[in-house]
């Protein structure tokens, strides 16, 4: 509004002025004609001075128009220049906008991630001492465990012994017939060594290629009476050498743990293996004379009876060899070993050289029956005579492995070794075998669920072998514990024939003849007077 009203004012004055121009033009063109005619004086200067002092109106206007078109001019610049530095600043700002998130997220990602690493730090420190305190509890628990254990055990001793004196006698009798230490560890190792370094001497020969030894026995099922009567056996099994191969003769069809069973060597064809090695001639396909010139013999003309891989021949092969072999073993310098007499097992007398203790050995020979727990053995069969052709089936290997899965079922704290180490103490120089009392004791087990053998019911577990072992005698009737039983364990390899076979009955001898029965039940009163003055007096 101000703008257009000064721009009226100067309108206004451009007007007048120009009023005030006209009649200036005519004074000035009348004072020229009065110079022209030399009619000009000094007089007239004031009229002309005042006639050019009109122009300060124009002059005045067109200052103060260029003072107001100045005037805008900087308005408009400084206008322009607020709003250039308005657009800057808020594009500043934006672009602050812009950077300050990023920053700030990269800040908000550091801080995360300082936070979570403390936070890791804060964790496994405390997971470190949640460890430490676990461990100190686990240690305390397993501590405070025992000790309950213990008191448990007292009181149920103490439950279940009624007198002092019953309390004694218990306790008494399974301290005196606790595990001792063996040399099972020691003995294996020893054999590993003999049989390794016979293998490694005789790599390629045509004998039997002998495995890994399998500790049998009592020895190595836990229940050996006393250390000094120890004889440590061991089962060596035997594969077929090249060019040959076994197959086991079962005897009679459906005679079951046979007894009489043999196994006939066959010779087979090795022309390949003696194209690509070389190391070999087959034995079906050249003539002896070029056989015996260049080769070894078969071992169906070394140690069989004719197409039977003989016992005899086997154990005095090996037994002949040992001696040789021992002195090439590492520990030659620390034990000696000496070859004892036996006709079907290689027997060994194992003395340590520092102490001079001795170490009893028997090794028996099998062949495996495919991939079972069963072998054909050179253990000697039940018949006074036994033919050296005769590999009897043995269940040595599957009855150890029963005996171990026992003890891994039943516990630590299980009394069953302890009663069955006790009757073989007091079977020495009587007639019943401990194979017949370790037959009792399995099919004990599996009758009596495996936690009632605790040690607080030690006296009843004795207690009901000897009443087993009576209705046994009376009944003249105790089956053997593998054939005819069908809840074995799966870690126990039998074949599908022994669980549907018929019971073998171990004490048929006593059926057929009266006179030994007698004696039986005579031993087993003898029996029992044992077990009670062991029990009563310790000895």
């Amino acid at each position: 509004m101000a703008l257009v009203l000064v721009l009226a004012l100067l309108v206004r004055a451009l007007i007048v002025s120009g009023s005030d121009h006209a009649v200036m033009l005519e004074r000035v063109q009348q004072h020229e004609k009065e110079q022209r005619n030399g009619e000009q004086s000094w007089v007239d200067m004031p009229a002309l001075l005042f006639t050019l002092l009109h122009y300060w109106k124009i002059w005045l206007c067109t200052g103060l128009f260029v003072f107001l078109f100045w005037n805008m001019w900087r308005s408009l610049k400084r206008k322009q220049h607020e709003e250039g530095g308005q657009q800057e600043q808020q594009e500043r700002e934006e672009q602050v906008e812009e950077v300050e998130p990023e920053e700030q997220q990269e800040q908000v990602e550091q801080e995360e991630q300082l936070e979570r690493v403390e936070e890791l730090e804060r964790v496994d420190q405390v997971e470190h001492v949640e460890q430490e305190e676990r461990e100190d509890q686990g240690e305390q628990v397993q501590q405070e465990e025992q000790v309950e254990e213990v008191e448990r055990e007292d009181e149920e001793d103490e439950y279940f012994y009624h007198s002092a004196l019953t309390r004694y006698i218990a306790r008494r009798a399974w301290e005196k017939m606790q595990g001792r230490a063996t040399k099972c560890v020691l003995v294996e190792e020893l054999m590993r060594d003999l049989l390794q370094t016979f293998t490694f001497v005789c790599p390629n020969s045509f004998y039997p290629v002998l495995q890994p030894a399998i500790g049998v026995g009592s020895a190595f099922e836990g229940w050996s009476p006393c250390e000094e009567d120890i004889v440590y056996h061991l089962l060596v099994p035997i594969k077929a050498p090249h060019g040959h191969v076994f197959h086991p003769e079962l005897g009679e069809e459906g005679d079951m743990l046979a007894r009489n069973s043999r196994i006939r060597v066959e010779l087979v064809c090795m022309c390949t293996r003696e194209q690509q090695l070389g190391d070999v001639l087959c034995f079906l396909h050249h003539s002896q004379e070029e056989l015996s010139q260049n080769q070894q013999p078969s071992l169906l003309q070394t140690l069989c009876t004719g197409s039977y891989l003989d016992v005899q021949k086997t154990a005095a092969w090996f037994n002949k060899q040992v001696p040789r072999i021992w002195r090439l073993t590492h520990r030659a310098h620390r034990y000696g070993l000496k070859v004892l007499p036996s006709s079907r097992s290689c027997k060994l007398q194992v003395t340590d050289t520092s102490s001079g203790e001795k170490v009893h050995v028997e090794l028996l020979f099998g062949v495996q029956q495919g991939n079972l727990d069963i072998f054909l053995s050179s253990q000697n069969a039940e018949a006074i005579f036994t033919p050296s052709t005769t590999w009897p089936q043995s269940c040595a290997v599957a009855e150890r492995k029963y005996f171990e899965y026992v003890a891994r079922t039943a516990g630590p704290n299980s009394c069953h070794l302890v009663c069955l180490r006790l009757f073989a103490h007091i079977l020495v120089g009587m007639g019943f075998s401990t194979y017949a009392i370790k037959t009792l004791l399995l099919h004990l087990l599996a009758i009596i669920p495996l936690e009632d053998w605790r040690r607080r019911h030690f006296l009843s577990r004795l207690e009901n072998l000897l009443q087993y072992l009576q209705y046994c005698l009376n009944d003249k009737l105790l089956n053997h514990f593998l054939l005819g039983n069908a809840t074995m364990p799966d870690e126990v390899v039998l074949p599908q024939a022994f669980q549907t076979a018929s019971p073998l009955n171990l004490f048929q001898h006593l059926e057929q003849d009266p006179d030994a029965h007698s004696r039986a039940l005579r031993d087993f009163k003898e029996l029992k007077d044992r077990l009670f003055r062991l029990l009563l007096f310790g000895r």
